[in-house]
């Protein structure tokens, strides 16, 4: 075990003689209020889990992102802690279709709809994991009261706003064991503080919490060689690793790049007021600021031992070109801001209404690239900026909801959103410094999206119910540009409506037994980035198609749920046919073939999911969750590149599955042990990545384990480990190896 980790364990454990006091058998949970932005959930018409706090404190979490890591079917592509690039993955996404995928606090958007890829995540940074309550997960677009991008998964969080005063300060370190093939292991070590605290006076609640994170993280990226060079200059290296890509072609692995500290502070402001008996408002401010910096390391040595990072080296008996960039540092310095306000109230006739606005805030958000790689690049030299400042998304909802009689429920309501894309490229004298030189790229746009739902709930029978809905949509993309060093191209404003409607039908087939059939129209309108990000050639845009067309997806779910005395168990099926996928491919039937974002004619996923809950299951104290999942997602057409006719689409496991068991053994004590599975899959539409290397997409198999001890009132110590094997598995970028915790917290 890493020595400073036996060192903090130690002063945990020191600290049970300075407190007294008998540890409690149980913990008292804050209760969580679930605000009116998001109580709808509750009757939607979907597969739903949800997880609450007591489960989260039994696992491994340093921020929100972990807290769906054992839902059923889903994965977060987290490759390092403080990932701002965790996407979402379920039964019809992949890791690269973010778009596809939605996450609220308390109602509030925090999905980065501008992108549909790797730099498309949601911004989970914005939600402290101290204030999380609870969490629910529904799949499926079945529900009219969510847009499109609900075809994936829709996460909801919401955060527990007290009803009396809480309070609590935790500190974690963490320290990673990395090990690879190319000579970039080691130990990557990081910590955390937060605290957290609220009170309710009079007609008053309020939630403040604080959150620092340092972390240096493991490689991202390896910088490869090219085959031949100028051999009169060539120089004799060690240190390089003759490799082969996923598709099996050699190359020459010489270097570590991405290797990433991150340094993050994040501070959030809730506060609540009820206005009258019937009317309450809610008020969220939040701030998120990073400091990254992304470090480069060569392999590979000289005959003095000095590292070479360019020009060209005669390594395993061949001759290697090395490019300028290929180890070059970069940098980040990103403040993002979260404005949000809800006001709701309930009428003597048990109707409810609710209004909410919010404005994400890209308020200051640069990326500074060196232009080459040197033993100097790291302190400074040529480069460029570029700057995301001010792009963002804002959102309006206004639903209301209540009964129509003894027999149905009615959802109404409207929604608008704008995203907002501003993105310029510099160059820069100093990389590390501000961007003043010339302009060498700009690609801008905005997207707006109006929406009208209906959605009723109808008891027809006393063992029947039927929920119906229909939501409409008018789109609209404009302000889009393109321009270079020289030219300024506009792209044409675009507009379209569509109906989605739903529907489930429910029925309850004897005591405990649920059968649910649910069917759903969704319609995933393209990211401002799919439009309008391209290249200019010869006066002209290129690599690009702003017309492209929405992603349409039927989507069926079949669900048997069988609930049990203590806990229940759930198997469904389902099958989702997309018609023009949005996707980035090689267009092969052109002359000269072109690599952009195009629709692919028709892709299906089916699948299989079942999930078993099960509390005191055994012997009291003993909790066991299981899921597990088969999808069979296949390419049906594909025009532009026929090749995937048939083949696995692209980052879609056949198997995902989750064991996941909690013991509280003793007084103050519980131990916990999850097991995450996940089976083969693809990241090129031809499938012609088999081998499980740098660049591929693994399957893999991972074991965490959690140690709590409550050694006094208010005080638990825990230790913990995520990949308890070690396990060596790919995303492209590499996972995070096996990874120790010591954890230390106070709570009120």
């Amino acid at each position: 075990m890493n020595p400073r980790l036996s060192i903090a364990l130690l002063l945990c454990a020191a600290s049970t003689t300075v407190f007294a006091g008998d540890p409690p058998q149980t913990t008292t949970l804050t209760p969580v209020q679930v605000h009116a932005s998001d109580s709808a959930v509750i009757d939607t018409p979907s597969v739903k889990v949800h997880i609450d706090r007591k489960q989260l404190q039994q696992q491994n979490i340093v921020g929100s992102t972990d807290v769906v890591r054992y839902a059923p079917n889903l994965q977060v592509r987290e490759r390092y802690i403080g990932d701002p690039n965790a996407t979402l993955s379920g039964r019809d996404s992949g890791t690269l279709q973010s778009a596809r995928s939605l996450l609220y606090a308390d109602g509030l958007l925090l999905s980065d709809l501008m992108d549909n890829g790797w730099d498309g995540a949601p911004r989970w940074g914005m939600v402290p994991a101290e204030e999380i309550g609870a969490v629910d997960v529904l799949y499926g677009p079945y529900s009219a009261l969510y847009p499109g991008n609900s075809m994936g998964v829709t996460v909801l969080i919401h955060t527990r706003l007290p009803d009396k005063l809480i309070a609590s300060v935790d500190s974690q370190y963490f320290s990673q064991d990395y090990g690879d093939h190319y000579g970039a292991g080691g130990h990557y070590d990081g910590h955390r503080l937060a605290g957290v605290l609220g009170d309710r006076q009079g007609r008053w609640r309020w939630l403040l919490s604080l959150n620092q994170l340092d972390n240096h993280g493991q490689p991202m990226q390896y910088a490869t060689a090219q085959a031949g060079g100028n051999a009169a200059g060539a120089v004799p290296v060690d240190g390089a690793t003759l490799d082969r890509n996923p598709n099996g072609t050699p190359r020459l692995v010489y270097g570590a790049n991405t290797i990433e500290h991150t340094r993050q502070t994040q501070a959030n402001l809730q506060l609540g007021v009820d206005i009258t008996d019937h009317v309450n408002a809610l008020f969220t401010l939040g701030w998120w600021h990073n400091d990254a910096f992304d470090a480069t390391r060569s392999l590979i040595r000289n005959a003095a031992g000095q590292p070479v990072y360019t020009g060209s080296i005669l390594a395993d008996g061949q001759l290697w070109s090395l490019p300028a960039s290929g180890l070059a540092p970069s940098s980040y310095e990103q403040t993002h801001v979260l404005y949000g306000a809800e006001l709701d109230g309930r009428f003597d006739n048990d109707w409810r209404w609710e209004a909410v606005a919010s404005h994400y805030d890209y308020q200051h958000d640069l990326q500074h690239d060196a232009a080459a790689a040197s033993p100097t690049s790291a302190y400074g030299g040529p480069g460029s900026v570029a700057d995301m400042g001010g792009s963002g998304w804002s959102t309006f909802d206004l639903r209301s909801s209540g009964p129509l009689g003894d027999a149905n429920m009615l959802y109404a309501g409207a929604h608008l959103d704008r995203y907002v894309l501003d993105s310029h490229v510099q160059a820069a004298s100093d990389w590390l410094g501000p961007a003043d030189g010339a302009p060498i790229s700009t690609y801008a746009g905005r997207t707006q999206t109006r929406a009208l739902y209906l959605q009723d709930v109808w008891s027809f029978a006393q063992a029947w119910s039927l929920t119906a809905g229909l939501r409409w949509e008018q789109w609209r993309a404009y302000d889009g540009l393109l321009a270079n060093a020289s030219s300024v191209l506009a792209y044409p404003t675009r507009q379209r409506s569509d109906f989605s409607p739903k529907s489930s039908l429910n029925w309850d087939v004897a005591e405990d037994w649920q059968l649910r059939l649910s069917f759903g129209k969704a319609v995933r309108y393209p990211t401002v980035e799919e439009l309008f990000q391209g290249s200019i050639s010869n006066g002209a845009i290129v690599n690009n198609d702003p017309n492209l067309q929405p992603e349409r997806d039927w989507s069926t779910d079949l669900s048997l749920i069988r609930t049990l005395p203590q806990g229940h168990w759930r198997v469904s099926l389902y099958q989702d046919r997309v018609a023009d996928t949005l996707y980035t491919q090689t267009d092969i039937t052109l002359p000269v073939p072109v690599t952009s974002v195009q629709n692919i004619d028709s892709v299906r996923t089916r699948g299989i999911e079942g999930e078993l809950v099960l509390t005191d299951v055994w012997t009291p104290g003993l909790d066991i969750s299981a899921s597990a999942a088969w999808n069979q997602a296949i390419t049906l057409r594909d025009q532009q590149y026929p090749v995937a006719d048939g083949k696995d689409f692209p980052r879609i496991p056949r198997l995902r599955a989750t064991v996941f068991a909690d013991y509280r053994f003793a007084p103050g004590w519980d131990a916990s042990l999850g097991v995450r599975r996940s089976g083969r899959q693809y990241s090129n539409l031809n499938n012609s990545d088999t081998i499980d290397t740098y660049g591929a997409v693994s399957s893999f198999t991972v074991v965490d384990a959690k140690l709590r001890w409550r050694f006094a009132p208010q005080w638990t110590a825990s230790l913990g480990v995520d990949n308890l094997t070690n396990e060596h598995y790919w995303v492209y970028h590499p996972y995070a190896g096996r990874t120790w915790f010591g954890e230390l917290r106070w709570e009120l």
